[in-house]
């Protein structure tokens, strides 16, 4: 599906959804969408998908035979009263994020694995160190939400850098992609790392490669231009497309051509890189900075 920034289509949709509340999603109701309600909940596929989709005492269920990371489903939930953030129930209870955007009276879900979602309360977090962190708000929002994590209970590490696992974690719990396992690289323990399951799901979508066919090198530190280029691909694999391309105000990216020039281009129209004369893509990336193009990148893509 390709998702198309336009203004006076955005307006056109709000319009729709807010007229007939019970009735259509945020997305209008192509003919060659497959979709199944419930009470509460309308789930749409344009894949051909068989849904089956059930609600009980807060718990949305849905399941499909094709759901996975290019092939995803869109829920809608009216929240009728519930209140908190929807996160995705794993096994024994466990909650880990889902890619959404609150509409007010419902949120549109997109899931990329057949999940049980509810509404939770998130737990509160207070980090002393985003205080004066321009991307304070950015961080708090992706922190209730389950995506970000801090360093301590109350400390966030504004200025530390993140390792490649680091950002490949980050980027599938904001998008909400199915894991994915992987064998190629020698220096990942499938059964005992903790990142495994999320380089699969990026290496599959072409989002990140290993530094060798065999070795993926974990804890290598990532630059900002590296960060753009994962940003970019990402977007690339939800079928993002963005109707303008603005010219860079950076001096140092005017020998960026191909992926790189055009993923950076795309960032910076959406408001997730900073308007400055410099860009600085060989320093290694903050918690911070990251946080915010992370932010603004879900925003723009409809999933925050």
């Amino acid at each position: 599906m390709k998702v198309i920034v336009s203004t006076t289509i955005m307006a056109v949709l709000l319009g729709v959804f807010i007229a007939l509340p019970n009735e259509v999603s945020a997305y209008e109701q192509p003919t060659h969408y497959v979709h199944t309600k419930t009470e509460n909940m309308t789930v749409y596929s344009a894949y051909g998908a068989t849904i089956s989709a059930t609600e009980k005492n807060g718990l949305y269920s849905i399941k499909a035979n094709i759901v996975n990371n290019r092939q995803p489903l869109e829920v809608v939930i009216f929240k009728n009263g519930q209140s908190g953030v929807l996160q995705q129930v794993l096994k024994k209870g466990v909650t880990e994020p889902v890619a959404y955007r609150d509409e007010g009276d419902r949120i549109i879900a997109t899931i990329h694995n057949n999940a049980e979602l509810k509404f939770v309360h998130p737990e509160q977090l207070y980090f002393r160190d985003i205080s004066t962190s321009s991307a304070s708000g950015y961080i708090q929002t992706l922190a209730e939400r389950g995506i970000v994590r801090g360093r301590t209970a109350d400390h966030f590490g504004v200025n530390d850098t993140l390792t490649r696992a680091q950002l490949t974690v980050l980027l599938v719990r904001a998008f909400g992609f199915q894991q994915v396992p992987t064998k190629q690289f020698t220096d990942i323990k499938e059964k005992t790392s903790w990142y495994g399951g999320h380089v699969g799901a990026l290496h599959a979508l072409g989002i990140i490669n290993g530094k060798t066919p065999t070795i993926f090198d974990p804890n290598g530190r990532i630059t900002r231009q590296q960060a753009i280029l994962m940003l970019g691909r990402t977007l690339d694999a939800i079928d993002f497309v963005h109707d303008a391309e603005l010219s860079l105000p950076y001096e140092d990216s005017r020998s960026f051509q191909g992926e790189l020039l055009h993923h950076t281009q795309t960032l910076y129209a959406i408001g997730a890189l900073e308007d400055s004369a410099k860009l600085y893509p060989n320093e290694l990336i903050t918690r911070a900075q990251f946080a915010k193009m992370l932010a603004v990148t879900l925003q723009s893509a409809g999933r925050l």
